[in-house]
């Protein structure tokens, strides 16, 4: 399961990030492996997601939030 299949107000923790170029950016953003996601806002026809991480909001496109994968 990723954080793009989250359904809204629905929270997991981060078990891994894909090896992308931009993975290094989730990292500085503070999406790491053990923290809590939840999203919170959902854009229609596959539109920016906005996700809760601790006490910061981050929006990621689609493609982005297929990267993070969940604890199952």
């Amino acid at each position: 399961m990723t954080a793009a299949n989250l359904t809204l107000q629905q929270s997991a923790f981060i078990d891994s990030i894909g090896d992308t170029d931009i993975s290094i950016n989730f990292l500085e953003l503070g999406i790491l492996p053990g923290k809590e996601i939840k999203l919170l806002k959902k854009a229609p026809f596959g539109g920016p997601m906005a996700f809760l991480i601790e006490e910061n909001i981050i929006a990621l496109r689609q493609q982005e939030a297929i990267l993070i994968n969940l604890k199952s």
